[in-house]
């Protein structure tokens, strides 16, 4: 089986100097979390193989952040082989997986290039990519055996409400009761200024499975880890078992700082929110600034936010442009191609520059649009 080829590959490989395509926090340096009993920790390390399930220590602080026992989580490598354990060990050949587009591309391409059915909702730029629950209902069939949403989701930072999810899980209990809900929540604590934390959907249902990681909200995608939650002894101890033997186990290493990481959790987020926060009003003055040209979905959470370059001032040809010109001008953009949208849609990332840094981009793309237009 094949994955299809997608452009977000390019985030790896491609680094433009004005990155306004990532949607991380900061990068968190080692040297934030630094400390004499780190050092030690580090020194003393044996490299060992780890555990199918994971660090101990790792999963107990995870789950004292979840409000669920440590035996309900496996360590994963990123939220995204979370995704893939789920799909792995829930759904047969020919079963159906349906997810939501917009949607990250790897959790979109997965389900086909492991043999599953895809079936997408498509959510709508204007209805804020809200979900409309009956029209989800209307995919499911009784060879449904997962769906999986992104709370809050990329490329948009909008959520979905527990109100929402219970009504999911309690219908898919009477109607379809093989089917379980997947949570992807790797945005979730990417919150703003002062704005408390979403709450999780972990342990909300015995339904319900949740997956997040460090990559995002505390600015460590190279570390590699997230978790899989589910109070579905079973499915844990099947998740555990594939994990074993596709990955063997997570790298130790990883494993003892992402553990640090959380230590320090509550100092990487003071300085990380208040700096999407500034992010995040320094885009929305851009936005206003350029609303004769432009649209937005303002996020609810996530360093990121969905712009939309209006019908009737960017014609086809003006939004090939766009692209070009900026490239040029070495400002990396997310195409909405690479969600499942048009190039007319692009993911704009206000958490991963410096405040001057993403001032100095966000005018140099109004240049662009005020140019393009002009002509």
């Amino acid at each position: 089986m094949k994955f299809p080829p997608n452009g977000i590959i390019s985030l790896l490989d491609e680094r433009l100097a004005f990155n306004l395509a990532e949607s991380t926090n900061q990068d968190l340096v080692l040297n934030e979390i630094w400390d004499e009993e780190f050092s030690q920790a580090l020194k003393n390390l044996k490299l060992e193989y780890g555990t199918s399930q994971g660090n101990e220590q790792l999963r107990e602080k995870i789950g004292e952040k979840l409000k669920v026992d440590k035996s309900e989580i496996v360590i994963t490598n990123g939220a995204a082989f979370g995704n893939f354990l789920a799909m792995l060990c829930l759904c047969a050949q020919k079963d159906e997986v349906i997810t939501v587009q917009p949607n990250f591309p790897p959790t979109m391409d997965l389900i086909e290039g492991l043999g599953f059915k895809k079936v997408l909702v498509k959510l709508s730029f204007e209805t804020e990519y809200r979900i409309d629950i009956n029209k989800l209902f209307t995919q499911v069939t009784d060879k449904t055996s997962l769906i999986l949403l992104v709370s809050p989701l990329n490329p948009t930072g909008t959520i979905h409400t527990k109100e929402e999810v219970l009504t999911i899980s309690e219908r898919l209990k009477k109607e379809y009761p093989n089917c379980h809900l997947l949570l992807d929540e790797t945005y979730r604590e990417a919150t703003y200024g002062d704005n408390e934390v979403i709450p999780s959907f972990a342990g909300l249902r015995d339904n319900i499975i949740t997956v997040s990681s460090l990559s995002k909200c505390h600015g460590t995608p190279g570390l590699r880890i997230g978790w899989l939650q589910s109070s579905n002894k079973a499915l844990i101890e099947q998740v555990g078992i594939a994990k074993m033997n596709t990955v063997i186990s997570n790298a130790v290493l990883d494993e003892l700082v992402a553990l640090q990481v959380l230590r320090k959790e509550a100092e990487i987020f003071k300085t990380r929110s208040r700096h999407s926060l500034a992010g995040l009003n320094l885009t929305k003055k851009w936005v206003e600034k350029n609303k004769a040209l432009i649209r937005w979905v303002e996020p609810k959470a996530g360093a990121l936010c969905c712009i939309k370059l209006k019908e009737n001032r960017f014609a086809k040809d003006q939004v090939e442009e766009f692209y070009v010109l900026s490239k040029a001008m070495e400002i990396q953009i997310a195409s909405g191609v690479w969600f499942g949208e048009s190039k007319r849609y692009f993911r704009l990332g206000f958490g991963y520059l410096t405040i001057e840094k993403l001032e100095l981009t966000l005018d140099q793309l109004s240049e662009i649009l005020n140019k393009i237009t002009q002509n």
